[in-house]
């Protein structure tokens, strides 16, 4: 196990934030669009929208959900659709134009997508004048509803909604769509898969009329686990986060986060053996899991075990240098 475990040093180096070019950033600004609603009661409200085909822009359906009108602005222009795609469970709405003459965008694959893999966000969080640009890191992967929610630390604010996620390469990966509440949120974006097949596969709509409240805005024992440990996260309910993993790493076993949040509660009960061996297994499965790495850099600190210290410090220092501040 010990050598195993040593491998990893002298194959991850040192972290260096790879920005991409540029120039394709601002190429991108062009496909990413201001949505603007005038709801019922005569109040407006602003998200963001991505090019993702031909006269096809998505955005969140939480944006345009009974709205009295949408409109896209872009370089000056409005642009008003005149039909939607809606997948109102999982909060994706394509709205459909005539004449937008704005390029879409390249979509990409979640198929390879890994832990501590490298993306950027694009929207006009904030009502902000021209599309803005925050970099981070795939940090969860969540399994719902035969999807790949990506959690990462490319953060969003209001106005975001409906924004876009990419890889290195440019190519959309997701749209940013919801958060946890208060400081130190999570970050989610519903992945790129679904736009794929609500371009083949759609039925157009003629309104936006909400005929259920997305998965994510159900009550919370209706949420799915990698919501509900969110909460005794920040509170740091380390029992309740136990039970909620304990239930879910049985109904997905095969969930590195089920694993990880049930080895971290574990452990801040102080059942410190059982943790160490689910936190083992968690990064032998995946050795871009960096908090696995970072907490049995902590229990090698509590064991006095030198040696293992610094290796897993080198390691969690070559896939996230932000777990540890010292």
């Amino acid at each position: 196990m010990k050598n195993l475990l040593l491998l990893p040093i002298f194959l991850l180096a040192l972290p260096v934030l790879a920005l991409p070019p540029n120039e394709l950033l601002f190429k991108l600004n062009s496909s990413i669009v201001k949505v603007n609603v005038a709801t019922k009661n005569g109040g407006h409200g602003v998200g963001s929208g991505v090019v993702v085909a031909k006269d096809h822009i998505v955005t969140n359906c939480h944006v345009v959900a009974n709205a009295a009108g949408v409109h896209v602005t872009k370089y000056g222009h409005s642009f008003s659709p005149h039909a939607l795609i809606a997948d109102w469970a999982n909060d994706l709405c394509i709205l459909k134009f005539k004449y937008l003459e704005l390029n879409p965008v390249k979509l990409g694959s979640n198929n390879n997508l890994n832990y501590e893999q490298e993306v950027f966000g694009k929207s006009y969080g904030g009502n902000t004048i021209k599309p803005h640009t925050v970099f981070g890191k795939v940090k969860g992967m969540h399994h719902f509803n035969n999807n790949k929610i990506i959690q990462s630390s490319a953060w969003f604010a209001m106005g975001a909604s409906g924004g876009g996620l990419f890889n290195q390469d440019g190519e959309l990966i997701g749209i940013t769509t919801f958060k946890s509440a208060g400081r130190s949120a999570f970050y989610y974006s519903m992945p790129v898969e679904i736009i794929k097949s609500m371009l083949a596969n759609g039925k157009e709509l003629s309104v936006t009329t909400q005929p259920e409240l997305p998965f994510w805005d159900a009550p919370d024992d209706k949420q799915p686990f990698f919501m509900q440990v969110v909460g005794p996260l920040k509170q740091e309910n380390w029992q309740r986060l136990e039970a909620i993993s304990s239930q879910w790493r049985n109904a997905q076993p095969k969930s590195l986060e089920a694993h990880s949040n049930y080895a971290l509660a574990l452990f801040k009960l102080g059942n410190i053996v059982q943790s160490e061996k689910e936190f083992k297994e968690v990064v032998q499965k995946n050795m871009h899991f960096a908090e696995g790495y970072y907490y049995l850099y902590e229990i090698a600190k509590l064991k006095e075990e030198e040696e293992d210290a610094i290796k897993y410090k080198t390691i969690v220092l070559s896939l996230d240098e932000n777990l540890i501040k010292e």
